[in-house]
């Protein structure tokens, strides 16, 4: 297993930036996407990645990823 502790409920918000970010959008895409601001999708995917005891955005994916917290991306 990658995280080394339990993972906190993310907020639906963190959840969906990092759904977004799952599928390869870059930050300015997933601001867009979710209606906001590019800052403050960049505090949202630090959130998650701080609260699922991750060192990266893409730790942080494959964590929410393997806990269920998000769902695979289709394609």
């Amino acid at each position: 297993m990658l995280w080394r502790g339990r993972p906190s409920r993310l907020t639906a918000k963190e959840r969906a930036a990092l759904s977004l970010a799952a599928t390869g959008l870059n930050v300015a895409e997933v601001a867009e996407a979710l209606n906001e601001a590019p800052h403050a999708v960049r505090g949202l995917l630090a959130s998650a990645v701080r609260k699922l005891g991750a060192r990266s955005k893409l730790e942080a994916v494959l964590i929410a990823l393997q806990t269920g917290e998000i769902n695979e991306p289709t394609s």
